[in-house]
């Protein structure tokens, strides 16, 4: 339950958020998905340090 929320919360995040590029949201968003758990946990580490908003 917890491993399905943590890939929602970031996969939601990452579709909300604006970045500084566009292609830098496509490939967040790709990560999350190809690498749901490895993916969301880069993401939540370096990822949101890269949104604008």
């Amino acid at each position: 339950m917890i491993y399905f929320g943590l890939v929602l919360f970031c996969l939601l995040d990452a579709l909300r958020a604006t970045f500084k590029d566009s292609v830098t949201k496509l490939i967040w968003v790709a990560v999350i998905l190809f690498f749901p758990f490895f993916g969301s946990v880069i993401y939540l580490a370096v990822g949101r340090k890269n949104k604008l908003i």
